[in-house]
C-alpha cells in the first residue's frame, strides 16, 4: 500500500453523503463529491474513479430503492395506473449511473490532484 493511498471504504461513504447532499446541485454536486471521495481513496487515477463510481451507485440505488418502496403504498390511490410506480423506480438509478460516471471523473481528478 503506497503511504498516499487512503482508506477506500471511508472515501466511498464520504462521496455517498456528499452525493445526498449535493444532489441538487446536478453535475456540480456529483463533480465534487468524486472529487472529495477520490482525494480521500488516493492512490492512482483509477482508484479514485472506482470511489467516485461506487458511491454514485450507491446513491441512484438508494434513491431508487427508497422511490420502489413507496410506490406500493400510492397503487392503491391511484388503481389502475398502479404500474407506472413499477417504472418510477428505475428512473432515478438511470440518473445515479449518470452520477456515478460524474462521479467517476471527478474521482480521478481527486486521486490525480492528491498524487501530485
Amino acid at each position: 500500500m503506497n503511504k498516499k493511498e487512503g482508506n477506500l471504504i471511508l472515501a466511498v461513504f464520504i462521496g455517498f453523503i456528499l452525493d445526498v447532499i449535493l444532489g441538487s446541485f446536478a453535475v456540480l454536486g456529483d463533480l465534487i463529491a468524486g472529487f472529495v471521495a477520490g482525494y480521500i481513496a488516493g492512490g492512482d487515477w483509477v482508484r479514485g474513479s472506482m470511489a467516485g463510481f461506487i458511491a454514485g451507485i450507491f446513491g441512484g440505488l438508494l434513491l431508487g430503492l427508497i422511490i420502489f418502496l413507496f410506490s406500493s403504498f400510492f397503487s392503491l390511490i391511484i388503481g389502475p395506473l398502479a404500474f407506472l410506480f413499477s417504472v418510477l423506480g428505475l428512473i432515478p438509478i438511470f440518473f445515479g449511473i449518470k452520477g456515478a460516471i460524474i462521479m467517476a471523473i471527478g474521482g480521478a481528478i481527486g486521486a490525480l490532484v492528491k498524487s501530485r
